[in-house]
């Protein structure tokens, strides 16, 4: 089974709104710095690519778990709860990045686990939740070692990002997954 192109597309909006809302926050509290982005346009102090990264991601995450096989069914208002729950914590790594990082990555991880059992579907939200822990703070580091930003001095203790992105990441990807098993009915 694969999603429609509406659905897709809706995935990708999302990831998109989201993204750029999260990281405009990182930006105005200083938890992210850009540096050199090569003349691309920015919006709210964050460049183009993020925000399109992340609606490709959040769309691929979703189409990926359909291909897996059929999900529990859902509405759109776990969609939307779930949605509202990463946003939450995308918020929160902006709020507390004074804070001290090891306690905001437990805590983090924590909010991670909640969101994990509330709206994961089982074993393939997990281990999308789980591939999306690795891949984005690796491709996170990638940036930050190629020169485009970076993250405040208090808070880039994983090879020189936040390790709060690894369960930050993780819901995002749980929840990514659900919503692609929440549209599948739509296509």
């Amino acid at each position: 089974m694969r999603l429609s192109s509406k659905s897709l597309l809706a995935l990708f909006g999302v990831g998109c709104i989201c993204g750029l809302i999260g990281d405009h926050a990182h930006v105005a509290s200083g938890t992210t710095r850009y540096l050199d982005v090569g003349g691309v346009p920015t919006i709210w102090g964050s460049p183009l690519f993020f925000p399109l990264t992340v609606g490709i991601a959040t769309a691929a995450i979703g189409e990926i778990r359909v291909r897996l096989g059929p999900s529990r069914p859902g509405t759109l208002e776990e969609g939307l709860a779930g949605i509202a729950s990463v946003m939450a914590i995308y918020l929160l790594t902006a709020l507390l990045s004074d804070e001290s990082t090891s306690t905001v990555t437990a805590f983090i991880a924590c909010l991670a686990i909640l969101v994990a059992v509330r709206f994961g579907d089982g074993r393939w939200s997990l281990a999308l939740g789980a591939v999306a822990a690795v891949v984005g703070p690796i491709a996170e580091i990638l940036q930050h070692h190629a020169g485009v930003f970076e993250y405040t001095s208090n808070v880039d203790g994983l090879a020189d990002v936040a390790p709060w992105l690894v369960p930050l990441y993780f819901a995002f990807g749980v929840v990514a997954s659900r919503l692609g098993g929440i549209l599948e009915s739509d296509a």
